[in-house]
């Protein structure tokens, strides 16, 4: 794994102060719990709200104050004229919008320690809570997950060069859109002067929509990476009890087909880096480089026994309900696995499942049966 950035290092450093726990304590939450972590997302998608609007009432006030007063900006003026103009306001946004982007920062960061602190998480030396704790961090500043691969597993591999960069370009549309974006536009779609009044006051909506969309993204990223653990502690009871019972190439054909998972993820979630590392644990074998062919595990996946089976669509379910959404690729793969083993597949018990893990509920044996992932109730 790459070396922190200095944003991670200086989150990191902020979540584990906040969450001073030498030993996790991950267990399932409480209604009280829960009703307690999303008080904590409402309030913070508030404030990243009123956030936004002071910040654009403030820009709004910049540009009245740089009005005709000031500088003379029409359509006829050249762009060269223009410059004084944009350079002050341009600086002046940077001024606002940094210690507002600085703001939510410390705000979220804290917001994310106090859901983790409730969900009973460690943010210690070891490597399976560094990689929770770098997750987490990355969440909360919004940064994307980073694009190399999870132990030889490239979860980009039959991704379209022009669906990455598609992605790429989204992405930093979400997080810099800027006042000068929006001006520029209203100014071309609004050019009578008694419409151009209102564009100073269009920011205050705009932006206090863009920042409380932005934070319900990150605390719902954030919910899902509080509560992975939980499912895994739980995945990994239940490979703890079968593992005497499954041979070496069973074992393999686990981690194979939970490969061909995040392959159809299509995205480096930290959430499959820590389900890899609990898998190489709980089944006792070395963690290298993961050989995914699913041709061949398909054939495999037959003649296994039935406890076998079991562990490996749970396994493959939880790949699937870990990520930040379902996606249809790993729904059609669970369809598969589940046919091919004699099962009976339910999209909608999945998920059920995965509102139930993401609430701190972990994995219910009635839950895993109804999906079809368990032989027994």
């Amino acid at each position: 794994m790459a070396e922190p950035n200095l944003m991670e290092r200086i989150a990191l450093d902020v979540l584990r102060r906040r969450i001073d726990r030498a030993e996790p304590n991950i267990h399932k939450w409480s209604d009280s719990e829960l009703a307690a972590i999303q008080r904590i997302e409402r309030r913070t998608k508030a404030v990243a709200a009123l956030a936004g609007a002071i910040s654009g009432a403030l820009l709004g006030a910049v540009e009245i104050w740089l009005g005709p007063g000031v500088v003379q900006v029409t359509d006829s003026t050249r762009w060269r004229e223009q410059l004084p103009y944009w350079s002050l306001f341009i600086s002046l946004a940077v001024a606002v919008s940094g210690a507002e982007i600085l703001y939510l920062y410390w705000f979220v960061l804290r917001a994310v320690a106090r859901i983790s602190s409730i969900a009973g998480l460690s943010l210690s030396a070891r490597e399976i809570e560094q990689l929770i704790a770098r997750g987490l961090s990355r969440a909360a500043l919004e940064l994307p997950n980073p694009r190399q691969p999870i132990h030889g597993i490239d979860p980009y591999a039959r991704v379209p060069r022009w669906k990455l960069a598609a992605y790429s370009i989204l992405y930093r549309l979400k997080v810099g859109a800027t006042s000068f974006v929006l001006r520029v536009v209203l100014r071309r779609m609004l050019s009578r002067a008694t419409l151009r009044f209102f564009i100073p006051l269009v920011a205050i909506p705009v932006f206090a929509l863009w920042n409380g969309l932005i934070a319900r993204w990150i605390m719902r990223e954030v919910r899902v990476r509080v509560a992975g653990p939980l499912a895994l502690d739980d995945l990994g009871r239940r490979i703890a009890k079968a593992r005497s019972d499954l041979s070496h190439d069973a074992r393999r054909l686990v981690v194979e087909a939970v490969g061909e998972a995040i392959i159809r993820g299509e995205d480096a979630h930290p959430n499959y880096a820590v389900l890899l590392m609990r898998l190489f644990d709980e089944l006792e074998i070395s963690p290298e480089p993961v050989r995914v062919d699913w041709d061949s595990s398909r054939a495999a996946l037959k003649d296994l026994d039935p406890k076998a089976q079991d562990v490996l669509l749970v396994s493959l379910t939880v790949a699937a309900i870990l990520n930040s959404r379902l996606k249809k690729a790993q729904r059609e793969l669970l369809e598969e696995a589940h046919r091919l083993c004699g099962r009976p597949f339910r999209p909608q018990a999945l998920r059920d499942l995965r509102r139930k893990l993401i609430d701190g509920q972990g994995l219910s044996e009635e839950h895993l049966a109804a999906v079809g992932s368990l032989t027994r109730p």
